[in-house]
């Protein structure tokens, strides 16, 4: 729970990075997941980057390979279920009977 709770909070850091001149309150819900998209690509990018220099020999630290690593599966698990919710309540919302 600590790891997704890290993660969503960087997700929304990374939100308020990039819409300085918007706040919160204000940000589309499409940024938002551009955002959050944009932040598990970076974490893959750089888990990648990582292991290909590990893989290279140009660095020697694997638990930072390893780290990267975890944190972008993670991220990603994280993404997947959001998308998940969201098709939920979409086809929730697409049952109810006007």
């Amino acid at each position: 729970m600590e790891g997704i709770k890290g993660i969503s909070s960087q997700i929304i850091e990374q939100m308020k990075v990039n819409t300085k001149t918007k706040s919160l309150e204000q940000v589309d819900f499409k940024e938002m997941l551009i955002n959050a998209i944009e932040s598990v690509n970076q974490d893959q990018l750089k888990a990648e980057e990582m292991e290909t220099a590990f893989i290279l020999g140009e660095t020697d630290d694997i638990h930072s390979v390893l780290i990267a690593s975890q944190k972008a599966e993670v991220s990603l698990s994280f993404a997947v279920e959001v998308r998940n919710k969201i098709v939920e309540a979409y086809k929730e919302i697409m049952r109810i009977q006007v």
